[in-house]
């Protein structure tokens, strides 16, 4: 265990961002909304109610992208809404372009160490509460998922982003960042924040992955926002939430969502060994809903299930959904291979499921979220 310290990562990042963070080159007509590092570089603008995020991975030929500079992967999307950039956001997004490739070549490139971990690292940190635009927010407890399941979309971004301050490669799952005084820096934040929504999810992290049990900072966290107007939107695995029953229920507005991409335990085992069974997942959801806290499921990515069975698990429990597909699936096509999947592995098969969850959902009542917009069962 090291000895608590700031992360040279957001050095680095600010280094590269400067000409947005001091204003000298935000776009006419656009503001900044934000900045992160964590899962590779990222930078967000607003112009009326229109949000567009802009983020640098790991250049990757294997990937499609928006495009590409000579460091990066550039990635492109327009928040909370399914559409296309028009000619407005593409000049932004351009011009932001041009910056990012005159100064990525002052980007860091050191030798990485030998592997070993696995490797917790309590560090300090000066901002918790990111904003989204619209009133939206994240905050991300740790910087790294013990639970490690090895589809996740997040795996190369949160590699670079060690990469970067010269870590070395480990196994995804094997490196823990702690944001000790996260709860210090959050009471700070929502001083000047009014009301609004705040996501905690595992893109990057789970909230109540196994270190939870020990350090509490998802816990000291909503200790916080429980005495403001910000209302939490989480997504996790682990039935340790339960532990937090009684301060989730003191929100006015909160929703709790649990992460099942498949109904069998058999298949949990083989796609997320190091996750809690599928039974204590769904027994959690129902003790939350019947405390009376709103929730919801997400079925990402569709694995290999019986639809009746899930939606019959679920339905009862939940006011809305999520479903989606794979990612970046040929890190675990070998998974299907080894144990005989095959045809579950197919976009054709994960396009019929999602259409049969759709239709089995929306018939019991329950709201089928194509763009993760809960807003309206907060307000409800």
């Amino acid at each position: 265990m090291t000895e608590p310290a700031p992360r040279r990562l957001d050095g680095i990042a600010r280094e590269l961002l400067a000409p947005f963070l001091d204003g000298t080159a935000v776009p006419a007509g656009w503001q900044l909304v934000s900045w992160d590092c964590e899962q590779a570089i990222s930078v967000s603008f607003q112009r009326d109610d229109v949000c567009i995020a802009i983020e640098c991975e790991m250049r990757n030929e294997a990937l499609d992208c928006y495009t590409r500079t000579a460091r990066f992967n550039v990635c492109v999307d327009r928040l909370f809404e399914d559409s296309d950039l028009n000619d407005v956001d593409r000049r932004m997004v351009e011009a932001v372009l041009d910056v990012i490739r005159r100064r990525e070549v002052s980007l860091p490139d050191p030798e990485r160490p030998a592997g070993g971990g696995p490797e917790v690292r309590e560090i300090f940190v000066d901002r918790v509460l990111i904003p989204e635009g619209k009133g939206h927010y994240y905050i991300n407890p740790y910087v790294g998922c013990m639970i490690a399941c090895p589809f996740c979309y997040v795996i190369d971004r949160a590699d670079f982003s060690r990469r970067l301050e010269g870590l070395s490669q480990l196994p995804w799952g094997k490196s823990l960042d702690v944001k000790i005084n996260a709860a210090e820096v959050l009471r700070r934040e929502v001083q000047n924040v009014s009301g609004g929504i705040v996501r905690m999810s595992p893109i990057l992290t789970d909230p109540y992955q196994p270190a939870e049990k020990r350090y509490r900072i998802t816990r000291q966290c909503l200790e916080v926002l429980v005495e403001t107007e910000l209302a939490p939107v989480i997504l996790t695995r682990a039935p340790r939430i339960l532990q937090d029953l009684d301060l989730l229920r003191r929100f006015p507005r909160a929703l709790v969502g649990f992460s099942i991409p498949t109904d069998s335990d058999k298949y949990r085992k083989i796609f997320e060994p190091r996750a809690d069974a599928i039974e204590d997942r769904l027994t959690a959801l129902r003790a939350l809903h019947s405390a009376g806290v709103s929730t919801f499921a997400v079925i990402q990515p569709v694995l290999p299930m019986n639809v009746d069975r899930m939606v019959e698990n679920v339905a009862p429990f939940v006011r809305a959904v999520r479903l989606d597909r794979l990612y970046v699936g040929e890190r675990v096509h070998h998974l299907y291979d080894d144990n005989g999947l095959q045809e579950y592995r197919t976009g054709e098969w994960a396009a019929e499921t999602i259409g049969q969850l759709t239709a089995a959902f929306e018939a019991r009542g329950v709201a089928v979220e194509p763009l993760d917009n809960f807003e309206p069962l907060l307000n409800a």
